[in-house]
């Protein structure tokens, strides 16, 4: 039987990668994607009966919806089997489509996707658990398993397949702080401080809204730093939002102040209260203008467009 799993490129994405790994046995292929290649991603699997296809750590938004619906149902009409591990905001009425047209969707906002994982597939080894544990620290913002900044670093170090399949097959394996690990943590943290310092040089601050705080950067490193960045904004600059824009996306994080996910959804996003994103389709002046290395007028126009969205009156909780 062929199985194929689909899974965000993050800590939480990657854990629930290893302990399917654990359970399975094997997998045929790992897709390692971002949320604005759902689509893509999921019409590219070429399956049919005995092939069952895992989903992780990702959710439809309102622009991609009717496109995944008819590439999921394509595929289980061939016969293929599709289960979906989540934890970020559904709407309803995408909970029972999906589940109509027979895809086994699991989606539990009470633990990370890892969690969900393991708790819908009844999986209860120790190394499982731990992942799980480490993942939800760092994706619920809870921060209460140091294992899971350690964990981050390791898988966020490379962006290249081979790496994430690696990193996937050392989270399996359960080796999670030998030699290696360590020595590549030390490595990452060195970059991020670099990091760290440029964007209290760049970030900037708006106040709208009568007196809510964004703070936005310009994020041009593919490390996976963003809630880091996010923390350390909010933190630093009294920021109700932080505001993370990268060149066809941007992520947004909160307190709990404003539920970004609103904001999100208008912006043809998605995500959680506390922690979303959106797909960005810059002008062609803009995208010019970045491969220039130009970036201040692309990012203000970022944060004009969340600001809007922003005070149109739904954001606040």
């Amino acid at each position: 039987m062929k199985a194929v799993v689909v899974t965000h490129t993050d800590l939480d994405g990657t854990a629930s990668a290893a302990v399917l790994l654990r359970y399975l046995g094997y997998v045929d292929k790992f897709l390692f994607i971002q949320p604005n290649s759902l689509v893509r991603a999921i019409s590219s699997i070429n399956c049919g009966s005995g092939c069952s296809i895992y989903v992780c750590d990702l959710s439809p938004n309102s622009s991609n919806y009717t496109a995944l619906v008819t590439s999921l149902h394509r595929l289980v009409e061939r016969g293929a089997s599709v289960w979906w591990f989540d934890h970020h905001v559904w709407d309803d009425h995408w909970l029972s489509e999906l589940r109509g047209i027979g895809v086994k969707l699991f989606v539990d906002r009470s633990t990370c996707a890892t969690g969900v994982v393991i708790k819908y597939l009844g999986v209860a080894d120790e190394v499982s658990v731990k992942l799980a544990r480490a993942a939800c620290s760092l994706d619920l913002w809870v921060f209460d398993d140091w294992l899971g900044n350690f964990l981050a670093r390791y898988i966020g170090f490379s962006k290249s397949s081979n790496w994430r399949r690696r990193a996937v097959g050392k989270l399996s394996s359960g080796e999670l702080l030998d030699e290696d690990v360590l020595r590549v943590v030390e490595e990452s943290v060195d970059r991020e401080l670099k990091i760290l310092s440029e964007v209290l040089r760049k970030s900037k601050v708006r106040e709208v809204c009568g007196g809510i705080r964004i703070a936005y950067y310009y994020k041009s490193v593919k490390d996976h730093v963003t809630s880091y960045i996010a923390s350390l904004q909010m933190s630093r600059f009294s920021a109700d939002v932080a505001l993370i824009c990268r060149k066809g996306s941007a992520s947004l994080r909160s307190r709990g102040s404003v539920n970004v996910r609103e904001i999100a959804k208008k912006l043809g996003g998605g995500g959680h209260e506390y922690a979303a994103g959106f797909p960005i389709r810059s002008r062609l002046l803009h995208r010019l203008l970045l491969y220039l290395g130009i970036t201040n007028p692309y990012t203000e126009w970022c944060a004009s467009k969340v600001e809007k969205a922003l005070c149109s009156g739904e954001g606040s909780s």
